[in-house]
């Protein structure tokens, strides 16, 4: 018994940290590089007040997402989404919004770029 505590516990520090470099070494071999698709997705709208009606104009805009390349035709792709938050509007008008993206698995698979960045938001 006292072998195995020792086996474990002596310079635990250095087995610590030994075996933090062998997991990141395994992710980045197991992960692979990245790769940069652009997908379309319709904007969503976040923070919607029901006395207002929005009408956005471009209602799709592209999103540049980098992506592990083992991933690419992975359904993890889909959760990537594309919103405006209108939750600081307090009247009608026309505004413009920036786009937001976001992903589930933001390590994995990245969302880089929004093509328009700005969109108009009309609201009635």
């Amino acid at each position: 018994m006292r072998v195995l505590k020792d086996i474990f516990l002596k310079d635990w520090k250095y087995k610590l940290m030994a075996l933090l470099i062998a997991i990141s070494i395994w992710s980045v071999v197991n992960f692979g590089s990245r790769t940069a698709i652009t997908i379309s997705r319709y904007v969503e709208i976040r923070n919607p007040k029901p006395e207002f009606e929005y009408k956005l104009h471009p209602e799709r805009v592209d999103i540049t997402v980098y992506v592990v390349e083992r991933l690419l035709m992975s359904k993890l792709i889909e959760d990537v989404r594309a919103y405006v938050d209108v939750g600081s509007i307090e009247r009608k008008g026309v505004y413009k919004l920036r786009v937001e993206t976001e992903s589930k698995l933001p390590i994995l698979i990245h969302p880089a770029s929004v093509d328009p960045p700005v969109i108009k938001v009309r609201v009635d």
